[in-house]
């Protein structure tokens, strides 16, 4: 009796050994352990100072290289304005200032009592001067050329008013003469003439 029932508690123990190992739960995994990097590092000294040549002068020491420096940049171009036309300014005509007559010598005219008229210009009183009251003889010297023109006229004797004076020249200015004669060839002549104004 004692063999069958230690078979039993046998075979219990091992069904109850075989129930615990499945129900126990699984043991915790051990962590991974990931590969670990290392970094070399190598310790270097710092490169050595250049050492100053001993028992050089500082003249003869090599100069550092200049580097070159770069071209200044170009100047901005000035453009200069063309100027402006100026107007035209009108252009004013040359007064022509007639030139004066040479003074011919006394000597080259021959004297003559009186001159001849050829046609004697119109005797006018001046009004201004009639007005004024003005009266008076005027002296004249005229001096004819060859061809019976008159070159000039000189006041001999004045009338006292410019106004008869003036007008005494006018008068012979105005007038033609017949040139003097040396046989049958003309000549100048000088002679003198009176020209009186009177009121009546």
């Amino acid at each position: 009796m004692r063999r069958p029932l230690i078979i039993f508690y046998a075979i219990a123990l091992a069904f109850h050994a075989t129930t615990l190992f499945y129900l126990k739960p699984p043991a915790p995994k051990p962590p991974k352990i990931f590969n670990e990097t290392y970094v070399d590092v190598t310790l270097t000294q710092p490169p050595p100072e250049p050492q100053k040549p001993i028992g050089v002068p500082p003249a003869l020491q090599p100069k550092p290289e200049e580097k070159p420096q770069p071209p200044p940049p170009p100047k901005p171009e000035m453009t200069i304005p063309e100027p402006k036309p100026e107007p035209p300014q009108p252009v004013s005509k040359p007064v022509v200032i007639p030139p004066p007559q040479p003074k011919l010598p006394a000597e080259e005219y021959v004297p003559v009592t009186q001159p001849t008229f050829a046609e004697q210009a119109q005797h006018v009183y001046p009004p201004e001067a009639a007005r004024r009251h003005q009266q008076g003889t005027v002296v004249l010297m005229l001096y004819i050329n060859g061809s019976g023109t008159l070159d000039k006229v000189e006041i001999v004797k004045s009338s006292g008013f410019p106004l008869l004076d003036a007008a005494a020249i006018k008068e012979m200015k105005q007038s033609r003469f017949e040139p003097a004669m040396d046989g049958a060839i003309p000549i100048r002549s000088r002679a003198q003439a009176s020209v009186t104004y009177r009121l009546d």
